[in-house]
């Protein structure tokens, strides 16, 4: 289980060609209001391979959590026969899902690049995997 306070998420990117996912926290500059040290990089919850989407463009407060039992009905042939880890995101007292095979969380200083634009990226520190 990862969880991300004190951040917003936005749906930044999402290409169905190379089913990639990008939900990312932008970096905030010392003249903007709410920054604060936690703001000196973006974060980006990169999910990769993925199969199936269900949740809000903004979010605050995010726990992602991998799960292999409770699985929603809707979900389950996604799991079982096709092989997809089921991403369990709660996020202000709702919880939504994704499907996928795997995601990453990471930290850079990129202003309006994303892994979806250039693969060739590498991110200044990985924080979590699954």
């Amino acid at each position: 289980m990862k969880e991300l306070k004190n951040r917003i998420f936005k749906i930044w990117a999402y290409t169905s060609s190379h089913s990639i996912l990008i939900l990312r926290s932008p970096l905030k500059y010392p003249d903007q209001e709410g920054y604060n040290e936690s703001y000196i990089h973006n974060l980006d919850i990169e999910f990769s391979a993925v199969a199936y989407l269900d949740i809000p463009n903004i979010m605050e407060i995010i726990i992602i959590n991998e799960i292999d039992s409770n699985i929603p009905l809707k979900l389950q042939y996604t799991k079982t026969k096709l092989g997809y880890k089921i991403f369990e995101i709660k996020s202000d007292g709702n919880t939504y899902y994704i499907a996928a095979g795997s995601y990453r969380i990471g930290k850079n200083k990129w202003i309006s690049e994303d892994r979806v634009q250039n693969m060739n990226l590498e991110y200044d520190e990985i924080i979590a995997t699954s």
